[in-house]
């Protein structure tokens, strides 16, 4: 196992323990009267977060592989400063490179209604600097109640001002993909990234059907997941994030996809985001905020189309 004491620099509450993960890695466990919440050291990756008397809202691969240099697939990835692909070079990885990463957990605590707080970070080092040449600093601030808040800030430790991607590429466990749907993208543009980036207006609940990368910009603060199979509505308050992206590989690729294979609609991707024609241009000395809130309730009030 590594050495958790090298990142370890506060002391942790009786509901908050860590232990030896898959793979060796230390994931970090919460439990309080509300839910429980599972994060690996590594990436800073939340894998699991279950609401009391609730299923997981969010889907870990069976498949996935639990080693350092490998992300983990599944959970909640922070993507920095790329989100995809790079924008130039294919030999990088996707999503920038802070989810392979082992983040320092900064502190922890129990708040007064229940809650728990556990905050955690990474600077820039020398092997990530090779390929992006600017000194940052991310904080991650997760907060464990009824809902799932996450609080991201991103710090310009430069005397320049840095253009930037920054998300949360959340894995949400669904009964059945293809009887998903995703409420308050309507009349909201879209880019097609399977079918050569074409733009395209969302008309109506957006539905995950066969292979799709659907890259929505400027999108309102809050969406509905609807999970028919499972009778539940998960709202996702997303705030300083413009972008919002669907995805789902669908059988073909899913199938074929070694850390997906037959678990391919067991998920859809709903990601918030600051990428594309909404990336970031932090300020010299300057940092930027990103909140996700992630709930559920059950359906009411919805019909299956």
């Amino acid at each position: 196992m590594i050495e958790i004491r090298d990142h370890l620099r506060c002391a942790l509450p009786e509901n908050v323990r860590i232990e030896e993960g898959a793979g060796g890695l230390p994931l970090l466990r919460v439990r309080n009267s509300h839910a429980t919440c599972s994060v690996y050291v590594y990436g800073a990756h939340i894998v699991s977060f279950t609401p009391r008397g609730e299923k997981d809202l969010l889907w870990l691969s069976p498949y996935s592989l639990f080693q350092e240099g490998s992300p983990i697939r599944g959970g909640i990835p922070i993507c920095f400063p790329w989100f995809g692909k790079h924008e130039w070079r294919e030999d990088l990885p996707l999503h920038g490179f802070v989810r392979t990463r082992l983040w320092n957990i900064e502190s922890a605590e129990n708040l007064a209604d229940g809650r728990t707080k556990v905050a955690f970070s990474v600077e820039s080092t020398d092997p990530p600097m090779e390929v992006w040449p600017y000194r940052f600093r991310l904080h991650l601030s997760i907060t464990v109640g009824e809902a799932l808040e996450m609080a991201l800030m991103v710090q310009n430790l430069e005397t320049m001002p840095i253009t930037c991607e920054v998300g949360f590429h959340t894995y949400f466990r669904v009964g059945d993909s293809e009887q998903c749907e995703v409420v308050g993208l309507d009349r909201i543009e879209y880019i097609d990234r399977i079918q050569g980036n074409v733009r395209v207006i969302q008309v109506g609940p957006a539905l995950f059907k066969g292979e799709m990368v659907h890259a929505f910009m400027h999108v309102p603060p809050v969406l509905e997941l609807v999970d028919f199979p499972w009778h539940r509505r998960i709202r996702i308050e997303q705030r300083h994030m413009g972008s919002t992206l669907l995805w789902n590989p669908g059988a073909q690729s899913g199938l074929a996809n070694p850390e997906i294979r037959e678990t391919w609609n067991q998920f859809v991707c709903v990601e918030s985001a600051d990428c594309l024609d909404c990336r970031l241009e932090i300020p010299a000395q300057g940092c930027q905020h990103s909140l996700l809130r992630l709930s559920s309730v059950e359906i009411s009030g919805y019909t299956q189309r």
